[in-house]
């Protein structure tokens, strides 16, 4: 199976993170990041957003890139899930924390709930309280008697009768 594309390219990435990424060791990162970002948005979707050609879907919806560039924008630039650091150059000091939810590539809740929203938009089922129509052949007596039988001795009619 062929690599399915990813979602967004380095050019948005580096738009997205303020930085050029043009040298080659990491517009090769950078790609490799998009292309996991995209896999697990797939995975947590369970959709490939690809047609039959694995061209992406024209219109890939707005939300898909965003969260595909939050996220790889994320382990581009903290692939080790560091959560603080400190650094000394001569006398001074500096350093900070991070929040990071977990190790590796994830998705924040807020991600996965804008995605959860995406799907239910495109979605084809219509939720709520609603009447389903089932029958199984039955029908009224023809005679209107207040209970059911079998007429004129066809099968699969139900036999119940009502009581006062």
């Amino acid at each position: 199976m062929a690599a399915l594309p990813p979602f967004a390219d380095e050019t948005a990435l580096g738009e997205w993170l303020g930085e050029d990424i043009t040298d080659e060791k990491d517009v090769k990162r950078a790609q490799r990041c998009l292309r996991a970002a995209s896999n697990r948005i797939r995975r947590y979707t369970k959709r490939s957003w690809v047609d039959e050609n694995n061209k992406l879907v024209d219109p890939l919806p707005e939300d898909i890139e965003d969260v595909t560039l939050a996220c790889a924008g994320r382990f581009y630039s903290n692939p080790e899930g560091e959560t603080s650091w400190s650094r000394q150059i001569d006398d001074g000091m500096d350093g900070g924390s991070r929040k990071v939810d977990e190790a590796g590539l994830y998705l924040t809740a807020s991600e996965m709930q804008t995605l959860d929203d995406l799907i239910a938009d495109q979605s084809p089922l219509i939720g709520g309280l609603g009447v389903i129509s089932t029958t199984r052949d039955e029908h009224a007596s023809l005679d209107m008697l207040p209970y059911w039988f079998d007429d004129d001795d066809s099968p699969g009619f139900l036999n119940a009768k009502v009581s006062r």
